[in-house]
């Protein structure tokens, strides 16, 4: 939703898809495409909840994000408590407290994105989404090129989900594919999705 400048007209979205969708306006400076006034951020936010998304990614940063996760909660919304690691992939240890703070406000989904500097980066965001898959659902990979790899797999390694791109053009992050690529790569490896 930061890329949109109304939300009006986002309950045709619910209408016309039949998919679940996951509503997100994202903090500038967790990756958003612009800065925003935060009041009206959390506000949009939530009407898009209230039309009807099944999920609303909202910050760990997020002042209040506690409050904000149980008014979603209480519309029926399946809060994403999302952090993004703009600069670096953290250690496997500094990612796990990342995740018992997003547990502990609530949320029905971890996620924690971070980026890859180098092709190594792949292996703590695998590791986390196989350790805490077990505790809770967890969205887990490395943004950039040399995060693709984490970005593919971590399904397979217990994550609840991955991010791809609809075509060409509309990616919302570095190193992010098509869902056509992403089929392509699975259907190389010999893996159902």
């Amino acid at each position: 939703m930061d890329y949109l400048e109304s939300v009006e007209g986002i309950q045709k979205i619910v209408e016309d898809v039949s998919i679940p969708l996951v509503a997100t306006n994202r903090k500038y400076e967790q990756g958003g495409h612009r800065i925003q006034d935060e009041e009206n951020r959390i506000s949009n936010l939530v009407r898009a909840a209230e039309v009807g998304f099944e999920y609303a990614d909202i910050e760990l940063t997020t002042k209040g994000v506690e409050d904000i996760v149980s008014e979603l909660k209480d519309m029926g919304v399946r809060p994403i408590i999302s952090f993004h690691e703009l600069t670096c992939t953290p250690s496997l240890s500094e990612m796990k407290k990342i995740v018992e703070n997003q547990i502990k406000a609530d949320a029905e989904v971890c996620k924690l994105v971070t980026t890859a500097k180098n092709v190594e980066d792949n292996i703590p965001c695998l590791l986390l989404a196989s350790q805490m898959s077990n505790v809770t659902k967890i969205v887990c990979f490395a943004m950039g090129d040399k995060g693709l790899i984490s970005r593919v797999f971590s399904p397979l390694f217990g994550a609840y989900f991955t991010y791809a791109s609809i075509r060409k053009g509309m990616e919302t992050a570095s190193g992010q594919i098509t869902i056509s690529e992403f089929k392509k790569i699975c259907s190389t490896l010999g893996v159902d999705i």
